[in-house]
């Protein structure tokens, strides 16, 4: 999944590798924890240009079938 860092933060990885993310950094990571936290936290969104293609997606003109 890909994030953004809306803030400075850091993370330990398995509890034991830290790593610092700068504001407005790419963040990719299948990290659950990570991605829980600091979305929850309010550290981390993600991209808009991501948040757009997963609503197109259920768009009903996308949708075969709805005639």
């Amino acid at each position: 999944m890909k994030l953004i860092a809306i803030t400075e933060f850091s993370w330990a990885h398995r509890g034991v590798e830290i790593e610092t993310f700068a504001k407005g950094q790419e963040i990719e990571t299948k990290d659950k924890d990570l991605i829980e936290v600091s979305m929850k936290e309010g550290w981390t969104s993600e991209p808009k240009e991501e948040k757009q293609t997963k609503s197109k997606g259920n768009a009903p003109e996308n949708k075969k079938g709805n005639e």
